[in-house]
């Protein structure tokens, strides 16, 4: 992504969202796209709550001046597995203060863990049985 897609993207949420931290993730990160990919993006805000609708919104400003697609994504209101994902293959476009987004990842990598091992008797017994349904 050139860098006036990302100082537009950055300008955008600075004014609308106050973000600590602002990430790129999915297909804009990993080289796989293609003149339809939209324009995955997270961020992290500790100032400012905005509800979906506002979300939303800011996403179809941010499609109209970037031209594309734009999938945008409050962390505080993502799943834990969708965090990990962002956390551990996202790109760092804007950061405010590292000590915060580390704090971030360090809880995001904690609660996934804790997720995996409470689900893994789960999973194991699903692997052995073939089905999620009790015989």
């Amino acid at each position: 992504m050139n860098q006036h897609l990302q100082e537009t993207i950055i300008d955008v949420l600075r004014e609308k969202l106050s973000p600590d931290w602002i990430v790129l993730f999915g297909s804009t990160v990993s080289g796989n796209t293609h003149k339809e990919s939209d324009i995955d993006i997270a961020y992290l805000s500790e100032t400012i709550k905005a509800d979906k609708y506002q979300i939303f919104m800011i996403a179809q400003e941010l499609a109209a001046k970037l031209n594309k697609d734009v999938d945008l994504i409050d962390l505080n209101q993502a799943s834990t597995v969708f965090q990990a994902q962002i956390v551990q293959s996202g790109t760092t476009i804007y950061c405010t203060s590292e000590r915060k987004k580390a704090e971030f990842e360090m809880k995001v990598l904690k609660m996934y863990t804790k997720l995996n091992e409470e689900r893994s008797e789960i999973l194991r017994k699903i692997d052995e049985s073939g089905t999620i349904y009790e015989k």
